[in-house]
């Protein structure tokens, strides 16, 4: 009897070991490329590109949080601001890999003690803070881009624009974008 029980548990441990195994290896993140996404299926929603992104890889610098290192052109950029002391006025600054100033958000510690926000890196005739700064090729937004405070210019945060485009998300980098679109601030 005691053979018995002995093989009853080793069995037991094989198929549980065996059970959560196959689970992390169900549930790990596969990515796919872009072309992969169009070639496998048929899908005429736009909704499921949920492999075809990089995962979350939250980036921080001081109460700074980006929710990723990678993006595919296409892919909006995350972001919030936490715990802003009292009496702190700051921005942060937006840079393109060929260093062109591409967002300032201003905050104030006075106002809120955190900020949220959203942007789509794009191609502009010219830029918000720059007008005679042009992003018509989208070469100009592959690669390291560089996120700081304006108090704090040798602090730095960094995230990659990918060259691969985000399925759906093509006709947004044929051409220049006349009258960009600017999105809103997201209030806590």
């Amino acid at each position: 009897m005691n053979r018995n029980v002995m093989i009853a548990v080793v069995v037991g441990i094989v198929v549980i070991i065996g059970a959560i195994s196959f689970q992390i290896y169900d549930s790990s993140y596969k990515r796919t490329t872009a072309d992969d996404y169009y070639i496998e299926s048929d899908h005429n929603d736009g909704q499921s590109v949920k492999n075809v992104v990089y995962p979350e890889n939250p980036q921080v610098l001081h109460g700074l949080i980006i929710n990723k290192d990678k993006y595919l052109l296409g892919e909006n950029v995350f972001l919030r601001i936490q715990n802003i002391p009292m009496g702190l006025k700051d921005n942060v600054q937006f840079f393109t890999p060929g260093g062109l100033l591409y967002l300032v958000l201003e905050f104030d510690g006075n106002e809120k003690s955190s900020l949220k926000h959203y942007f789509k890196p794009s191609l502009m005739k010219a830029l918000p803070l720059d007008r005679t700064a042009n992003l018509c090729e989208k070469e100009g937004l592959i690669g390291e881009w560089t996120i700081m405070f304006g108090s704090l210019p040798n602090e730095r945060l960094h995230f990659e624009v990918m060259a691969e485009t985000l399925p759906y998300s093509e006709k947004y980098f044929l051409g220049c974008n006349e009258d960009p679109t600017e999105f809103p601030q997201i209030q806590p």
